[in-house]
């Protein structure tokens, strides 16, 4: 008797979405794209290859999917933070926020590696727009959201909070009697004193 082909519920594609969504960012954690196969993938999520297809036509159409679910959903969480706090105190904690979101995903914010360059140059033009996002139009709904008033212009504003989150990139080279993140916390109390009246 001939099998015939697997059909799946809008549940079970929801559900082996969210797994493969899940052992991909795990295995970009631990090991890159480069070293994660969509064998491992299957294996880890228990399905076949041939389902793995049903659902996404490449290794980096999933982990495009993936970089993209997460900066949506880690902006989402930082705007939405400002507006249930619009006050600097909201934005400071918004801002230690995003910290231990990129500290936690290297990928985030390490942009350069060989992995993520590898990953990138494999991406359509249309995914690379995707991905990329005015970092000036999110601090200017942010400032909006949080009822505040820039006392420096606006682009001194936004290069400053730009150059202290991309010094999480260099954490590894903190002095060993400060941690990276109470030096962090500490300039971003600071600058949301000098930035907003």
């Amino acid at each position: 008797m001939a099998r015939g082909k697997k059909v799946f519920t809008e549940e079970d594609k929801i559900l082996i979405k969210s797994k493969l969504k899940d052992e991909c960012m795990a295995f970009w954690l631990s090991q890159g794209y480069k070293e994660t196969s969509i064998g491992a993938l299957c294996e880890k999520t228990e399905i076949s290859t041939g389902t793995f297809y049903k659902f996404y036509s490449s290794k980096e159409e999933l982990f495009f999917e993936v970089l993209h679910d997460l900066q949506e959903t880690i902006y989402g969480n930082f705007i939405e933070q400002i507006k249930q706090h619009p006050k600097k105190s909201g934005f400071e904690t918004a801002i230690i926020q995003l910290y231990y979101e990129y500290a936690s995903k290297p990928f985030l914010y390490d942009v350069k590696t060989t992995d993520f360059t590898s990953f990138y140059s494999k991406l359509s033009e249309e995914m690379k727009d995707k991905l990329a996002f005015d970092s000036n139009d999110l601090f200017r709904t942010a400032i909006k959201r949080a009822n505040l008033k820039l006392k420096v212009p606006e682009n001194l504003a936004f290069s400053t909070f730009s150059i202290l989150l991309s010094s999480i990139a260099s954490k590894e080279g903190t002095s060993k009697n400060c941690d990276h993140l109470t030096a962090f916390k500490f300039m971003t109390k600071q600058l949301v004193a000098s930035i907003f009246e």
